[in-house]
């Protein structure tokens, strides 16, 4: 147990290195924002909120750039997705919850692509779809996903 410096709260959700930096201790993975999210997305329909799974980074010549957005949607079971399966995500994003508008505006404010990555709950397949050129779905195995990210 230890408490911390800032707040005075004894936990042993925590830990600080020897220079004062606090750091995760805990074991979980719980999404600890899902109570925060929920209750903002509440509000009225003129105040909209977006969450984006992921920017990637690279650093080049010392600085920090963004190669693309990416959000993420898992494909549980093991069959194959379907062309139906393709145009429900496509719709989810563009129609039905307008992620789309949000997410492409943002990653053109970045100078970088929006991509959907479709991927297999064991991580052995992986589709793309990149929503700022509306074009895809491309498939890529393990490998061949991991090297087109750090191609970036």
């Amino acid at each position: 147990m230890s408490q911390c410096p800032t707040c005075g709260h004894v936990t042993i959700d925590w830990t600080t290195k020897p220079d004062g930096q606090k750091v995760r201790g805990r074991k979980d993975n719980e999404d600890r924002t899902v109570d925060y999210t929920a209750w903002r997305r509440k509000w009225n329909r003129s105040s909209y909120v977006s969450d984006i799974d992921q920017v990637e980074w690279r650093v080049r010549d010392g600085q920090i750039i963004p190669v693309a957005v990416l959000e993420l949607t898992r494909l549980d079971g093991d069959m194959m997705p379907r062309p139906a399966y393709f145009d429900a995500i496509i719709n989810r994003f563009t129609k039905r919850d307008g992620q789309a508008k949000s997410i492409t505006l943002f990653s053109k404010l970045l100078g970088v692509d929006a991509i959907i990555v479709l991927f297999h709950h064991n991580l052995e397949n992986f589709w793309l779809y990149n929503l700022s050129t509306s074009s895809g779905w491309f498939h890529l195995k393990k490998e061949g996903y991991r090297k087109w990210l750090e191609s970036k």
